[in-house]
């Protein structure tokens, strides 16, 4: 409803252009018929009105094309993607607003065309990576992939090993990352779509982070897996956490995959418990190992 009263008023302002247009070329056109001294400059005259009126119009049209696109955004994304896009609306309908002033001064645009051609294909593969980042951003906030707050481990074949943390800001060009280490990773946010992989590590009012160990094979898998779940237990019942669920995940070659599932409600005690687990599998395996 709101985008049929906004296309309404696009309508009537250019209407309104329209007959502001003819009746002051009519009264401009009556002043210089009674003077014979502005003759000489009724082009002039004439086309500096046609350009305020289309400047000051567009204007206002503009105004009213951004109103019923931001409120109709703010129903869909949040605020950073909202910002994004009017940063974008802006750029596209003020450049068309001033060619449209220029060509209303008479300016011939087709040389300032084909030289803009030129020129913009330079200032385009100069502000790629830049116009990348905005576009994903735009994109990842408003799918909603990527949120402040969201627990999340990212894996691309960009870095290694994969960025584990909580996502703090979505901006326009980084997505900042606080990781289980403490530090601050600024991710640029071309680097997402296509080359990321996210995993949400929310589940119901816990978090879980699948952790992987690769242990050699050489000490049997059923047992270490046996006795890790014991240990486990009763080390992470001193600090009243739920155990974490074990598994034997994978074989590879002459190495066992083991699935680790940790649950846990504060990212930032994910490296203490990591430490854990991986202390309590090095211990078992070389008491299996002497035997």
């Amino acid at each position: 409803m709101s985008s049929v009263r906004s296309l309404t008023k696009v309508l009537i302002s250019l209407v309104l252009i329209g007959v502001a247009v003819f009746i002051i070329h009519a009264f401009v056109s009556t002043i210089v018929a009674s003077n014979s001294k502005l003759i000489p400059y009724v082009n002039e005259v004439q086309l500096g009105l046609d350009a305020a009126l289309v400047g000051i119009g567009g204007y206002i049209i503009i105004r009213i094309i951004k109103y019923a696109l931001e409120n109709y955004l703010l129903n869909k994304a949040d605020k950073v993607t909202v910002r994004s896009v009017s940063l974008l609306v802006d750029l596209l309908l003020y450049t068309l607003l001033v060619l449209a002033i220029l060509s209303a001064l008479g300016v011939n645009l087709t040389g300032a065309a084909i030289g803009g051609a030129v020129g913009g294909v330079a200032i385009g593969l100069a502000a790629q990576t830049v116009v990348s980042n905005i576009l994903s951003g735009i994109m990842v906030t408003s799918s909603r992939t990527l949120r402040p707050g969201d627990a999340v481990v990212l894996q691309s074949w960009i870095w290694s090993p994969p960025i584990v943390g909580e996502a703090e800001r979505v901006t326009l060009l980084f997505t900042e990352v606080r990781t289980i280490t403490g530090n601050l990773v600024k991710v640029p946010n071309s680097a997402f779509l296509g080359n990321t992989v996210f995993t949400k590590l929310k589940e119901g009012d816990n978090l879980v982070y699948p952790y992987q160990l690769t242990i050699n094979a050489d000490v049997p898998a059923d047992i270490l897996v046996q006795r890790a779940r014991l240990a486990l237990e009763d080390e992470f019942k001193k600090i009243n956490m739920k155990t974490p669920e074990v598994s034997f995940y994978n074989k590879n070659g002459s190495t066992n995959v083991f699935l680790v599932l940790v649950t846990l409600n504060d990212m930032t005690k994910l490296s203490s418990y990591l430490d854990m687990i991986n202390r309590t599998f090095e211990r078992i395996y070389w008491e299996l190992k002497g035997k």
